[in-house]
This record gives structure tokens, sequence and C-alpha cells, in this order.
């Protein structure tokens, strides 16, 4: 695999609605240029962080130990379904806003960033290691944006999340929970 049919396709699954892109969406309300780049290092270095071990190590471990990633799985569905219910409403102010742990959480727990890491990241002799990094931290950082822009977008400048925009986010969340929930059996 070249590098850029590499970063084509972890394009096209990055920019693929999921629960980091929800929470970026969600994450853009009162956004600030200095909030932003927080943001966008913190899914570049949770997605890193994931990817570049589970491309050397995790693989042959994971494969030989299905109830670990069936665990991994059903810890990833905990916590989308957790966000799920906050964003909501339940145990939290209407006025909450996402914080750089959640997303930070949500992100090392992103089955994406395993797909990738198992799946996707080039073969050391097809391109080097450091090439692939930097092409998939680009290519990160920019589906990230688009995602963050988004939210802005359709939120808007508001403070506050408007209720229909969290039942939303909520119901979206709630549906990536069931479908990694079910996924797992």
């Amino acid at each position: 695999m070249h590098l850029l049919s590499f970063a084509a396709g972890v394009f096209a699954l990055l920019i693929l609605p999921g629960p980091t892109n929800a929470i970026l969406a969600m994450a853009s309300q009162g956004l600030t240029a200095g909030r932003a780049i927080v943001l966008l290092g913190t899914v570049v270095s949770a997605y890193l962080a994931i990817v570049v071990p589970a491309s050397g190590l995790a693989g042959p471990f994971l494969h030989a130990h299905p109830l670990v990633a069936q665990s991994v799985k059903l810890d990833s569905a905990a916590w989308v379904f957790y966000l799920a219910l906050r964003l909501w409403g339940v145990g939290s102010s209407p006025a909450e806003i996402v914080t750089v742990r959640q997303l930070a959480i949500t992100t090392l727990l992103n089955p994406k960033a395993l797909i990738i890491g198992l799946t996707m990241m080039p073969d050391a002799q097809d391109v080097s290691g450091m090439a692939a990094t930097a092409a998939l931290a680009f290519v990160v950082l920019f589906a990230s944006s688009i995602w963050l822009s988004t939210g802005r977008i359709v939120l808007g400048s508001e403070k506050q999340m408007p209720l229909g925009a969290r039942r939303c986010g909520s119901a979206t969340l709630l549906v990536f929970s069931a479908v990694l929930t079910f996924s797992t059996f």
C-alpha cells in the first residue's frame, strides 16, 4: 500500500460519523482558537497512542486473545453509552461543555483507531513508519477539523448547546454504543 492510498483510506474511515466525531462536533460549543488547538491536538495524540502500538504489538496479541478484543469493544461501548447519558442530561447540568478528558478517552476507545492500527497501517517495506505516522497525523487533523467546523456551523457561537442538538448527539452516541455492543457478540 502506498502512502497516498493509505491516507485516502484513513480519511474515508475517519470522516464517517463516529463517537470521536460526534464529541468533536459537540465540543465546538463556545469554541475559541486556543480550545480548537487543544481539541485537535488531543484527537491526534489519542489516535497515535493507539494506532502506533496496535500496528506493531497489539495485532498478534488480540488475534490470539479474542476475549481481550471483546473486552476492549465492550469498554468502548460502555464509555460511549455513559457519554450519551451525560449528554442527554442524566447527572449533568444542561450547560455542561464537552471536556478534553472526555474527548481523549472517547478517542482512545474508538474502534476506528484499532481498525487503522491493525488493518490499514502500511507494511514497513512499502512505506517508512515515520512517513505513515506523519500521514496519519495529518489525516486525523484534517478530518477532525472538518467535524469541529461542522459542529461550529450547526451549533453557532452559543455558549450553551441547544436542547435539540444535545438530544440528537446523545441519540447518535447511543446508536454507536449499541452497534459496538452487538458487534462484540
